[in-house]
C-alpha cells in the first residue's frame, strides 16, 4: 500500500507516493579512513637552549575510564605450523681426573687394656698430626657444562659524591608554530575485508651466544657446628708394691716387708698423690710353693692419721693351692673406697695351712681419678 507524504511545508508539488518504510536493517561495518588531508608546512624550530634541571615528576594522574570494546571479528583459519627444527648433539663429557694419591697412614698405637671407667681423667696433650699425603695431579679439565643460574647480585656499592651542578644555560627562544594545514574530508567507511589466512611459522631462528656469567653471590651461611666427639676414656692411677723379702703371716708389704700390727704399717707404706678412687688389686705370689687348699691373701689398708690408725678397705685379693706356673695370681675389683691426697697405704698379707713366702710377694692398685 502507498501512502502520500504531506508536503505543505515544501514550495513545490510533492504528492508522489513514498513505499512503505520497513524495519532498519543492521549497520555496515565501518569503511577505512580516507586519507589524511596534507599538513601545512612546519615553521622553521627555534634554536635549542640548553636542557634545563629535570624537575621532579609529578604525580600520575587518573586513569580514564575503558571505552568500549568493539565487536570480534571472526578468526581466520590457523596456518600449519612449521615443523620443529632437530635438536643439536650433545658434546661429549670431558675425562674425570685422576684422583690423587692418599698420604701414608701412620702405624697405629698399641691399645692398651682397659681399664674400670672412673672419674674423668684431665685431658692429655694433643699428639701431633700426621703429614698430609702428596696431592695427586690434577684431572684434565672436560668441556664447559651449560651455563648456571645467575647467582644473587651482590650488594650495592656506596654512591659516590655527586658533583657539583654546573650553571643552567639560557634557554633559547621557541621558534613560532606554523600554521596547521586543512583537514581533509573524510572519505566513506567501506566494508571491512575478511581476516587472511594466518602464513606458516617460520623457521626456529639460530640460539645467541650465552651471555656472560653474573657475578657471584655472597657465600652462604656457615652451616651448623657438627656434634662432639665421644668422650675419650677415663684416666687411670696405678701404685705398684713389692718386696723381695721373706714375707710372714700378718706382714705388710710396701716398698719392702714388715711383721703385722700397727707398727708393720708404719714401716712399710706409701702416700697417695691424689685424691681417687680404688677400684681394684692384683695380687701374685710369684713362684713360691703353694699345696692344695692352702690360701694366701693381701688385703689393702690405708690411714688417714699419718699412720697413728689403719683402715681395712675390705678389697682382698686371694690365691688358692696348689700353686704352678699357670696359678699364682687372684684379682679383687674394688669397692669404690676413696682416698685423698696424704693418706697412707700398705697391703696386709694373711696365710692359712702354710708358712712365709720366701720369695717375697707383688701387689699392683688400679685408682681412678
Amino acid at each position: 500500500m502507498n501512502r502520500f507524504n504531506n508536503c505543505n511545508h515544501i514550495p513545490f508539488p510533492c504528492a508522489f507516493p513514498i513505499p512503505e518504510v520497513g524495519p532498519t536493517g543492521p549497520t555496515g561495518a565501518t569503511g577505512p579512513t580516507g586519507a589524511t588531508g596534507a599538513t601545512g608546512a612546519t615553521g622553521p624550530t627555534g634554536a635549542t637552549g640548553p636542557t634545563g634541571a629535570t624537575g621532579a615528576t609529578g604525580a600520575t594522574g587518573a586513569t580514564g575510564p575503558t571505552g568500549a570494546t568493539g565487536a570480534t571479528g571472526a578468526t581466520g583459519a590457523t596456518g600449519p605450523t612449521g615443523a620443529t627444527g632437530a635438536t643439536g648433539a650433545t658434546g661429549p663429557t670431558g675425562a674425570t681426573g685422576a684422583t690423587g694419591a692418599t698420604g701414608a697412614t701412620g702405624p697405629t698405637g698399641a691399645t692398651g687394656p682397659t681399664g674400670a671407667t672412673g672419674a674423668t681423667g684431665a685431658t692429655g696433650a694433643t699428639g701431633a698430626t700426621g703429614p698430609t699425603g702428596a696431592t695427586g695431579p690434577t684431572g684434565a679439565t672436560g668441556p664447559t657444562g651449560a651455563t648456571g643460574p645467575t647467582g644473587a647480585t651482590g650488594p650495592t656499592g656506596a654512591t659516590g659524591a655527586t658533583g657539583a651542578t654546573g650553571p643552567t644555560g639560557a634557554t633559547g627562544a621557541t621558534g613560532a608554530t606554523g600554521a596547521t594545514g586543512a583537514t581533509g574530508a573524510t572519505g566513506a567507511t567501506g566494508p571491512t575485508g575478511a581476516t587472511g589466512a594466518t602464513g606458516a611459522t617460520g623457521a626456529t631462528g639460530p640460539t645467541g651466544a650465552t651471555g656472560p656469567t653474573g657475578a657471584t653471590g655472597p657465600t652462604g651461611a656457615t652451616g651448623p657446628t657438627g656434634a662432639t666427639g665421644a668422650t675419650g676414656a677415663t684416666g687411670a692411677m696405678t701404685i705398684y708394691l713389692a718386696t723381695d723379702q721373706s714375707v710372714a703371716n700378718n706382714n705388710f708389704i710396701g716398698l719392702g716387708t714388715s711383721s703385722g700390727g700397727v707398727l708393720g704399717f708404719t714401716r712399710n707404706n706409701v702416700v697417695i698423690p691424689q685424691t681417687a678412687t680404688i677400684i681394684g688389686l692384683i695380687f701374685s705370689i710369684r713362684d713360691n710353693a703353694l699345696a692344695a687348699g692352702d690360701t694366701v691373701s693381701a688385703q689393702i689398708v690405708i690411714s688417714d692419721t699419718c699412720a697413728f690408725t689403719t683402715t681395712n678397705t675390705g678389697i682382698i685379693a686371694t690365691v688358692t693351692g696348689p700353686s704352678s706356673s699357670s696359678n699364682c695370681c687372684a684379682f679383687a675389683t674394688g669397692n669404690f673406697f676413696t682416698v685423698h691426697q696424704c693418706d697412707l697405704l700398705s697391703v696386709r698379707i694373711t696365710t692359712t695351712g702354710g708358712g712365709a713366702l720366701p720369695d717375697g710377694a707383688a701387689a699392683t692398685i688400679l685408682f681412678t681419678l
